[in-house]
């Protein structure tokens, strides 16, 4: 069984994913950035840099949620829509890693605030995937702590497969 880490070392987990996501990134050539992997369905490492920061932005929103209206209904992006629809842009990754350490920055700054009851007593209410649920705050930090960890691997596989065909064309 998982043991529960502390709230003050879960926000601080939390809030270094942006670090980490942007060290990775740094260590990726830009031109690996749009590669397609041969899985269906995959993401290129830029559409999952994307995707992370809109959907950091939702959280954003659904963590003060948690606070400012207990037990509301909230908004959830369908990823794979937003991904097919959206992700053919060539935006520029850096601006969206900027985004997303000043987001967690200050999500990060708000949640230390936060009385520690309310990471278990507060809530809201999500639909996914046709499943509706109560997610708490602690719910929800742990939930975008993995999440970026989640990309991270995923960025990782793609930029080693990136690297496999490159070697191949050679």
């Amino acid at each position: 069984m998982e043991e529960k880490m502390d709230t003050t070392a879960l926000i601080a987990s939390y809030e270094s994913g942006a670090d980490s996501i942007r060290t990775l990134i740094r260590s990726i050539p830009e031109d690996a950035y749009d590669f397609m992997p041969e899985t269906a369905d995959d993401w290129t490492i830029r559409q999952h840099v994307i995707h992370l920061v809109d959907s950091e932005i939702n959280n954003f929103i659904r963590t003060k949620s948690c606070i400012a209206q207990p037990h509301s209904n909230v908004y959830v992006i369908n990823e794979l829509d937003w991904t097919k629809n959206l992700g053919n842009r060539k935006e520029d990754v850096n601006d969206y890693l900027d985004l997303f350490s000043l987001i967690r920055k200050i999500l990060s700054s708000f949640l230390r605030t936060v009385p520690e009851a309310d990471f278990t007593g507060t809530y809201f209410i999500r639909t996914y995937n046709n499943e509706t649920k109560n997610i708490s705050l602690r719910e929800a930090v742990e939930m975008y702590t993995k999440h970026v960890l989640m990309h991270i691997d995923y960025i990782n596989r793609i930029y080693d497969e990136y690297k496999s065909t490159a070697q191949k064309r050679r």
